[in-house]
């Protein structure tokens, strides 16, 4: 391949990414502001967050910035979730679930405990169908957005991180 094509796939990638965050910005709606006040709102806990795969690494980026600008926060590895770790979660706190799809299996422990303890649940996710948006509290829809490159995540990890560094400057405000 010559030098010249690298800069050009390059370019493309980030103009893919450009216009996933440019469909996020459209996409903002009156649920961010209830994410927010329920952010500030949450006095005795904290803000957990969780995810898998590529939306894990975005949900411990958001819990580590949270918690940067003065919001209680940490990640949970889902996993651990289903083999003991859910009792870090109590009623008091808010739970994030970050997920593409909405339909990771990985989730749905955390999703049965969160409505089977009353723990307010927040679903970040781009599928309306999904077990996660239906099971929700409140639900960001992110927008459908086409991959850098076809099926590996990126334009879909740009909108989870922006809408993320939003939610934190947001909440810190």
């Amino acid at each position: 391949m010559k030098k010249n094509k690298f800069r050009k796939i390059a370019q493309e990638v980030i103009l893919s990414e450009i216009k996933s965050l440019k469909k996020l910005k459209s996409s903002i709606d009156k649920s961010f502001n209830k994410v927010i006040e329920t952010i500030t709102n949450c006095k005795k806990g904290k803000v957990i967050l969780s995810g898998v795969g590529k939306s894990g690494i975005v949900a411990r980026k958001i819990s580590s910035t949270l918690s940067s600008v003065g919001t209680p926060s940490f990640f949970v590895d889902p996993s651990s979730c289903s083999h003991g770790d859910l009792g870090q979660i109590s009623s008091n706190d808010v739970l994030i679930l970050i997920s593409n799809s909405g339909e990771s299996a990985e989730l749905k422990n955390l999703i049965q405990y969160a409505n089977r303890n009353k723990i307010l649940l927040i679903g970040i996710v781009s599928k309306k169908e999904s077990i996660l948006y239906k099971a929700s509290d409140i639900k960001l829809l992110l927008p459908k957005v086409i991959e850098a490159g076809g099926i590996v995540p990126t334009s879909s990890t740009t909108t989870q991180l922006a809408l993320g560094d939003a939610l934190a400057i947001a909440t810190m405000q």
